[in-house]
Order: C-alpha cells, then structure tokens, then sequence
C-alpha cells in the first residue's frame, strides 16, 4: 500500500519585518515551552501570556484558517501591523512552498510554489490550490477538503480536547464532519458524502410538509385524514356543478339562451331601477298638499271694498271674478291629477313588462335548472368558480404534501442505501480497523499501563441524527477532563503512526495545551513520543507545553526525551512572543 498523499513538512515561521522571532522546525517532536502565567490577573478580555498558544495562531493563519474567526484578529494594530506579511516555509511533497498572508488583505494570501508568484482574489481559491498539492497522488479521488483535514491536525484549543471528532471552539456549535477521519481510515467519502446531501434533502422536504400540514389543517386545528374527506366531499359539490352546466352547455341552444338569459337579466336591472324611481314620483305627488281655496264671501267683502276704487275701468261683476277663481281651482286640480295618471299608466307598463320579461327568463331557466343547483346562471356561476378555486388550492396543497410525504420516504429509503454502503466499506476495512485497533491498544498500554479500552465505528440511520456515522473511542477510567485529552491524544497518535492510516496521513500534527492532565500521564506520554521518533523520522509533531509543568519530573529523569534538543521556541514573561504585554480587542 503505497503513500497516497503527500507529506506536509514544516521548516520555518516567521514575519516579513521580523515582528516576531522566527521558528525553525525540525523531523519528529517541535516543543514550544512557555511559562505559567497567573490566571488571577486576567481581567475581563484575554490577556496574552507568554505567547505559546499565539504562536500556534499565527502557524494556523498560515495555514489559511478563517481570520475573523481566529485570535489573531483581535491583536491591536499597534502590536502588529495589518500589512505585516506572516510568512510560514514548508515542503509539501518534493514541492517548496511559501505561504504569504497578512491581515489587512487576509482573504487575499499568495503562495509561492518553487519560486513562483500566484496570488488569489479568494481564500477558498487558496485552499483549492493547495489542496491539489498536498492530494497529488490521488488523481481526482474524493477527499477531505484542506481545512477539514486541518481541523483534526491543528485542533483549536478551544476544543477543549473534549472528543475525538470535535475539533473546532466549542462555543461556535460547528456541525461535526467525519471526512477526515473517515478518509484516513481508509473509507471512499463517496457514500458518507451522499448520506450527508440525503439527510439535508430530508430536513429541507420535512419542512415544507412542515408548512403544508399547517396550512391544510389550519395550524393543526383538524386532522389531514378529515383534509381528506373534506376534499371528497368538495369534490362531489364541484362535480354536481360540474354536470348541471355541462348538461346546460350541451343543449343546441346553449349559446343563444346563455345570451338571452344574461340580456333578460339586464333588462330586468333596467325596470326595476325605473320602476323604483317612478314610485318615488309618484309617492311625492300623493303627498303634495291640495291646492289651497278662497272662500266666496271673503272676495266679495274684498271686491266690495276695491271697487269704489276702480273708476272708469271695467268692473266685472263679483259672480265672473268667482267664477274664475274656480276655474283656476280645478285647473290645478288637473295637473296635479294628470301627472298622477301619467306616472300610474308608466307603472302599470313598466310592472307588465317585468312579468313578460320575468315569465320569459323562469321559462329559458326551466331548461337548466337541476333539482336546484342552478336557480341563477350569473350566481351559480360565481359559486362554482369559487367552489372551483377552492377546491384547486386545497387539491394543489394536499397534492404537494402527499409528494413530499413520498418524496421524503423515497429519500429515506436513499440515506439507508448510502449508509447500507457505508456498512459495507466498514466489513471491507475490517483489517484497517482491526489494525487500527491494535495501535490504540499499544498507545493505551504505554501510556495507562492496560488495554482496558475500545474502538468502534458503526452506522446511524435515525431521523434526528445529523450524521450517519459514528466513530466511539473508549479508553480506562474516561470521561473527566484529564482522560479525556488523553483519549484525544491516544487517537490522534494512532492515526499518525498506524501502518494504514499513515499512508493517507501528512504526517503533520499540532497539540496546543493538550497536556492539561495528571503528571503521570504526561510523562508516560512524552516517552511514547520518545520511541516513536526512534521508530520514524518522517512525522513532524508539534506540541506546547509549560515548563513548570515539567521541571521536578525533568530533574528526576522520568522524562526519556531531552526538552531542551526538541524545544523550538521558549517564551517567558521577558521574552513574549510578540514582544508585549497587550489586550486583546
């Protein structure tokens, strides 16, 4: 089996202007020692220490990790310029790079690949790049992406180094990803992947028969199967609509009549308004107060009065002047009574015509009208479009969520097949894992002193897990918060040095503060260390570690390996990594 990714060999760190000190790496175990500092004088924002975990910042900077994310964008301008260029030297294969990266155009690193120049708009295009780089050899294969593959061999401090498989701040919630790890255990990615895009499928589809649901059953104020027979019974209205009208439209004269009724209907809007308005003539008319009439005696006092008056001209005589006030009495009379006439006569023709024209309409409806469906052709075609669209909108949205519903069982049959998969790859790696296994057990036994422990990989086909696969390492009295770094520490060795997992492994690999655990434990760690560099000289481990932690254990000799050979870097309260005390913004 032979190598089938190139091996990542770290040879130097440092600033363009020479900001910080620079770093210089060699074959097998870099430590980077620094003082304690005292956890009593934080106050509020981070304080920097001494600058061992920073170190390893500016390493991961170069290593194109997300800069807004990280702690390097809270250091003040005035400790470290913006434009400063970080710059990290190492060989990927039997290729020289150099990664050049600063922070004022963070997103816009170049690389220079056996002295040449290629600069990038985005870090993603950087990623890429170096990506075809470091997977050469694979020719196209499915891989980890180049920060995914970084996550488990630069693990954020903040992990905690809680679990194996999460390796990002816990805090940032980060869904896990296993192609790394399944990748250097030997798995295809191919089906992990398609389960992964299955179950998105499957969270998306439940969401929309989510929003079906409530909206058919009016935010579960009824059930779907009542849905149901509501849509059969407005089913059946539709289709008794359905037949009137078409048993309507079939008749020969269905055109004309349908134009003659709608005409018949006008002309009956038409009369009913003049009707009303000549009602209310004719009802003013009633009410006019009669014309009012003049006594006789009271015009013959009157003319008796007036006519010593009238001299030379014509007197008529009291009985004509009476005689013509009766004349305009009855003339009145005989407007008013006409007027009433004409508006009774106009009535009377106008309530004809409605009943001719009524008669005329009940007759031509006769001919359509079914047991009462149709009793008004404009009202009951009105009721059946709406009946019609409500019957669409309620068939579309039930018809969606039976889609979904199957679409989403189809999907679930999908992610069981792909994971089905998966259980066939796990019985076809059954060496690498058994091998696998056997290296976690010798790791467990030098450090722990047995091999009370265990590794298993196995399958999840559940609705709520978000991943199908999952990877269990158990090892002696786990579960606290020293054993558990330890667990992390055991499994990530076991990915380096295993004689299968190594062949896919860059043989880099980075451990900041991961020694916060008993002495006994760090000691038997540091000499696992110590046979595995005269076992190989082709890995490169980086670790930080505090010199107080180490001193008494030093001078009784229980560590094997020399500190001060394999120390990199030391930083102490005098000698900081960026020269300064500073608080981080």
């Amino acid at each position: 089996m032979g190598k089938e990714i190139n091996r990542i060999r770290i040879n130097r760190l440092y600033s363009e202007n020479r900001i910080f000190e620079e770093i210089s790496f060699h074959d097998g175990v870099n430590i980077i020692l620094g003082e304690k500092y005292d956890v009593s004088l934080i106050r509020g924002r981070k304080t920097n220490g001494v600058g061992k975990s920073m170190s390893i910042e500016f390493l991961d900077f170069s290593f194109l990790n997300d800069y807004e994310k990280s702690r390097i964008a809270r250091i003040p301008k005035e400790v470290f310029e913006l434009e400063e260029n970080v710059m990290l030297d190492l060989d990927i294969g039997g290729e020289s790079i150099t990664i050049k990266r600063n922070r004022k155009e963070a997103d816009k690193p170049v690389i220079v690949r056996n002295g040449k120049f290629v600069s990038f708009d985005k870090i993603q295009d950087a990623r890429d790049y170096l990506t075809e780089i470091i997977f050469s050899e694979l020719n196209g294969k499915m891989v980890p992406s180049f920060r995914n593959l970084f996550s488990i061999l630069m693990r954020d401090e903040r992990s905690e180094f809680t679990d194996i498989i999460k390796c990002h701040d816990l805090r940032k919630r980060i869904p896990d990803d296993l192609s790394a790890h399944l990748f250097l255990l030997g798995f295809s990615l191919e089906a992990y992947r398609n389960t992964l895009s299955k179950i998105k499928e499957i969270e998306n589809v439940t969401t929309v028969i989510a929003k079906n649901k409530k909206e058919l059953t009016q935010e579960g104020k009824k059930k779907i199967s009542d849905v149901r027979a509501e849509l059969n019974a407005l089913e059946d209205e539709l289709q008794k609509l359905e037949e009137a009208i078409e048993s309507f439209k079939t008749n020969e004269t269905f055109d004309s009549m349908e134009a003659e009724l709608i005409e018949l209907e006008s002309m009956l809007d038409q009369f009913r308004k003049r009707q009303k308005a000549l009602r209310h003539d004719y009802d003013k008319i009633r009410r006019m107060p009669k014309p009012e009439q003049i006594d006789d005696n009271e015009i013959e006092l009157v003319y008796n009065q007036f006519k010593s008056d009238l001299g030379n001209a014509v007197v008529k005589s009291l009985n004509e002047v009476v005689g013509f006030k009766n004349k305009v009495e009855e003339f009145q009379r005989m407007l008013v009574n006409q007027k009433a006439k004409e508006l009774e006569k106009q009535l009377q023709e106008i309530a004809e015509q409605i009943r001719v024209i009524d008669d005329e309409y009940s007759e031509k409806l006769k001919i359509i009208d079914k047991k009462g469906i149709l009793k008004n052709l404009k009202a009951s075609l009105k009721i059946y479009e709406a009946k019609k669209d409500s019957l669409s909108n309620t068939k579309f949205l039930f018809e969606q969520y039976e889609k979904n519903d199957k679409k989403k069982k189809l999907l679930k049959l999908q992610k069981t097949q792909e994971i089905m998969k998966i259980d066939n790859e796990i019985e076809e790696n059954s060496k690498i894992l058994q091998s696998f296994m056997n290296t976690i057990l010798e790791i467990h036994e030098s450090i722990m002193g047995n091999k009370e422990c265990s590794f298993n990989i196995q399958t999840i086909d559940t609705a709520k897990s978000k991943t199908p696969v999952e990877l269990n390492l158990r090892i002696y009295d786990d579960g606290s918060h020293s054993v558990d770094r330890t667990k992390v520490f055991i499994y990530d060795m076991a990915l380096l040095f295993n004689s299968f997992t190594r062949q896919k492994h860059p043989l880099f690999l980075v451990h900041d503060n991961i020694f916060d655990v008993d002495q006994d434990t760090l000691v038997q760690c540091l000499n696992y260390l110590y046979k595995q560099e005269e076992k190989f000289q082709d890995f490169q481990y980086i670790l930080t570690l505090n010199r107080d932690k180490i001193e008494n254990e030093e001078r009784r000799k229980d560590i094997k390996i020399d500190i001060d050979s394999h120390c990199v870097a030391t930083f102490t309260k005098d000698k900081k990594f960026l020269g300064r005390n500073y608080q981080e913004t």
